[in-house]
């Protein structure tokens, strides 16, 4: 289904991965959009990828009012921009998309700035690494994007940044700023800490040590590779709850080392099961692709070589056979010159998958494990 279309005129104050994604995705929805960034240059790079048109701020008049200012900027520079958007009136809504909200409206309030046109927006969608060059207009596409009003904002104002999400492909959600910090404390804050936490403990380890790691640290660890200045600013922007959820997340870690410790360590197995019982329901609560329950899927591991050209051809031979794709994984063996490609597909499929691309010669390693 296409997206919404969206056809005013938007100026992306940021031109990093989400800003140039949601210009991009604007785009393709019919909005003139102009694009300003303290680097001028990377502005330049998000025009140049089709995101729209690079401007100074400072060259803006409110004298015809944009539809639309987007703040995609760290936690810290959003209020002095919001307030100068809001004060000067160039925009009718003033939005960001920070995943931080209470912060920013605090701060932009100490401003005396205006506060009934801005209404904070989170979309959830992202990667790992930033920048106008990962910038995609279908990043957001089936995304929830949080809009988070206050009682004294324009109904109009909420509508307009929930149209755009609209427009973007994502899913629109209400929320206050306070739910949504405590909420996204836990949800992203506290993992993101997690994962980099778990691997910092890799570090004092030699590289050849660390190469014989299976697929599960990888994927625990995955959001390790986040922007350090970038989260330094979140997570100091959200300190109290994002205290809170460390130290739920720590207390029964603490607890299992304890014991652990003992002279009995037969008395730790109880905490262990629960512990691992209580993570299997937290991950069943996860939604699916969709953003419905998780739909179960098999696992046909194949046996790649690491050789050009080659997980293209897999691909390509599984879309021949009219399988679809659940989700797609590749493990390379240390030290060997072959690598595994997990696909996940439907159950019923998993068979007879693994048993045509055996007949077409490539080594089917497990033939449709439980994902």
């Amino acid at each position: 289904m296409p997206n919404a279309r969206w056809e005013g005129r938007l100026l992306v104050v940021g031109t990093g991965l989400i800003g140039t994604s949601v210009a991009l995705a604007a785009r393709e929805a019919g909005a003139q959009v102009l694009l300003s960034d303290a680097d001028p240059a990377q502005a330049e790079l998000a025009a140049s990828m089709g995101a729209g048109q690079p401007v100074a701020m400072g060259e803006l008049t409110p004298d015809e009012p944009l539809d639309m200012v987007l703040i995609a900027a760290p936690p810290r520079a959003i209020p002095p921009i919001a307030a100068a958007a809001l004060r000067s009136k160039l925009g009718r809504t003033v939005t960001h998309v920070g995943s931080v909200q209470t912060h920013p409206l605090v701060e932009v309030e100490l401003f005396q700035a205006p506060v009934r046109r801005f209404a904070g927006g989170h979309p959830i969608a992202g990667r790992e690494q930033g920048g106008p060059t990962r910038a995609a207009a279908d990043l957001f596409v089936e995304r929830p994007w949080v809009v988070c009003p206050t009682p004294s904002t324009d109904e109009d104002a909420v509508a307009a940044v929930a149209a755009l999400a609209r427009a973007c492909g994502a899913r629109p959600v209400a929320m206050s700023p306070e739910a949504h910090d405590l909420l996204f404390a836990r949800l992203s804050h506290v993992p993101q800490l997690a994962a980099s936490a778990l691997a910092a403990s890799l570090a004092d380890l030699a590289a050849a040590d660390v190469a014989l790691a299976g697929g599960g640290l990888r994927d625990t660890t995955r959001i390790a590779d986040s922007d350090p200045a970038l989260w330094a600013e979140i997570v100091t922007a959200n300190h109290t709850a994002v205290a809170a959820g460390l130290r739920r997340l720590a207390e029964p870690l603490s607890t299992l080392a304890d014991a652990l410790e003992g002279d009995v360590p037969d008395a730790a197995l109880d905490l262990v099961r629960d512990l691992v019982e209580r993570g299997r329901a937290g991950r069943r609560l996860l939604p699916g692709r969709h953003g419905g329950s998780p739909e179960p899927v098999a696992v046909v591991q194949v046996a790649v070589p690491d050789e050009p050209g080659r997980l293209a051809a897999l691909l390509q031979a599984v879309a021949a056979l009219g399988v679809n794709l659940e989700d797609l994984r590749v493990e390379h063996a240390p030290g060997q010159p072959v690598g595994f490609a997990e696909l996940s597909v439907q159950p019923a499929k998993a068979a007879d998958l693994a048993r045509a691309l055996t007949a077409e010669g490539w080594l089917v390693v497990s033939p449709g494990t439980p994902g």
